[in-house]
């Protein structure tokens, strides 16, 4: 008898486990973003526009995936706006103390020139 409610709560346990999707980060439309963004020119707007908004919109969201705000930026910066792409990396900068070595450089260089 003990043996089979032992089997039935791992069931459950592993059962429960497998129905969960909940995700650590939220990368929303990352990946087709990328996609069109280098091989769709067409949209290529669009798809910048609406990626941007994504980041700005989930702006406090914990759930933000890391490295989406320097990504921003970098697309802000292929198209020569420095100042918004300096916004993006100080919000990735301030959010993810992993990455400051690296953007604070990046920032000290833009705001120099």
């Amino acid at each position: 008898m003990n043996k089979k409610l032992i089997f039935i709560v791992f069931l459950t346990v592993i059962g429960t486990g497998c129905a969960s999707n909940n995700r650590l980060y939220d990368w929303g439309q990352y990946e087709q973003t990328l996609f069109v963004f280098y091989h769709d020119p067409a949209q290529k707007e669009q798809a910048l526009k609406d990626y941007l908004a994504f980041v700005q919109e989930h702006e406090g969201d914990p759930r933000l995936a890391p490295g989406l705000y320097a990504e921003a930026g970098t697309f802000l910066l292929e198209q020569g706006d420095v100042e918004g792409a300096v916004g993006f990396y100080r919000m990735e900068y301030d959010r993810w103390p992993e990455s400051q070595p690296m953007l604070g450089a990046l920032i000290t260089n833009l705001e120099a020139q």
